[in-house]
């Protein structure tokens, strides 16, 4: 959503080891992927010894890039929130706010993107990482504990995001890469939602759920995404025990992405506003996030689906990302 290779050593299952900017990668029949520490992210994703298919650059020469949340876990509330204010039963929590002191964008400054977390576990196809956040940060309550789990099977990217609490809080917590299969002009999209969240001047919903029908968001079909989309799709009415299919994106020569999620909802942001890097191929609309997630700004909506979590009610988001060749 728009904002304003060197391996680890195999770990053993229940080791807990910390580490900084080394890359991890992992390796399966068909996919190489590479991490990093930094916002438990995804770095690149090949498939079958061709390039990567999400957009990158290296945050060293260019650190503008990590700000535009390249591959990142982010949350705890993903997407913006209005005012920042987070309403929980009776008492309202002001979340830090990060575009123009309007909004929080997925969770401000200092959101899960920024955090180094955890290695807690590696081995040559799999990597889990995990955040601790006290009660307090993010302007959130409760003592919450993040676990996000990568895994490679085949052609198959598996992705196991979970929470926990011991207060009630908000999470809505999302992978953000930009996808580029091949010449980001191919890209025809698919997404398996009949209505979409209409957004005011700020990118905000306006509360409307609205039918695609008839409407540059239909994309019930396949076909090229608008370059100035930055909307949610409205996938599901609640979080599913399962993933289901959510999107497909196909590119050059048939490169085919399917995503299958268990999040109600996906948002799709054209990279309208993604900066020019020299010497990379990061420039505005050169990559497309399709993000699965719960409906932005859902504290402030009673109709949209709930996302309080309660020491009784922890989060999971599931999400597979699956590369093919169309014939």
């Amino acid at each position: 959503m728009c904002p304003s290779e060197q391996g680890l050593a195999c770990l053993p299952t229940r080791c807990h080891v910390r580490v900084m900017n080394d890359t991890i990668t992992l390796t399966s029949q068909n996919l190489r992927a590479t991490f990093s520490p930094h916002g438990a992210r995804l770095e690149t994703l090949c498939f079958e010894g061709g390039p990567s298919l999400i957009l990158h650059a290296d945050s060293s020469e260019h650190p503008e890039w990590r700000t535009v949340y390249p591959g990142a876990i982010v949350g705890p509330i993903a997407n913006r929130v209005r005012g920042g204010n987070v309403p929980i039963h009776g008492q309202v929590f002001q979340m830090p706010r990060n575009e123009n002191g309007m909004t929080a964008l997925h969770s401000g400054p200092d959101g899960l993107d920024q955090r180094i977390w955890d290695v807690i576990h590696q081995s040559n196809s799999d990597v889990q990482f995990r955040a601790q956040l006290v009660p307090g940060d993010g302007g959130l309550p409760g003592a919450r504990t993040i676990t996000v789990h990568y895994r490679l099977e085949a052609a198959t990217l598996i992705l196991d995001i979970s929470a926990e609490t011991d207060a009630p809080t908000p999470f809505n917590i999302a992978h953000h890469p930009y996808w580029r299969l091949g010449d980001a002009q191919d890209h025809r999209l698919q997404v398996n939602a009949t209505h979409y969240l209409p957004v005011d001047d700020r990118n905000l919903p306006t509360g409307e759920i609205a039918p695609v029908a008839g409407t540059s968001f239909d994309h019930l079909s396949p076909k090229a995404p608008d370059p100035d989309v930055d909307h949610n799709f409205c996938i599901a009415r609640q979080r599913r025990d399962v993933p289901e299919p959510v999107a497909t994106l196909t590119g050059t020569d048939g490169l085919t992405l399917q995503i299958d999620s268990t999040a109600p909802g996906l948002q799709v942001y054209a990279g309208g506003f993604l900066p020019t890097l020299v010497g990379t191929e990061v420039k505005p609309g050169a990559g497309l996030a399709l993000e699965p997630q719960d409906w932005p700004d859902s504290v402030n909506c009673p109709e949209f689906p709930d996302i309080l979590s309660t020491p009784r009610r922890s989060f999971r988001q599931i999400t597979r990302y699956r590369l093919f060749r169309a014939t």
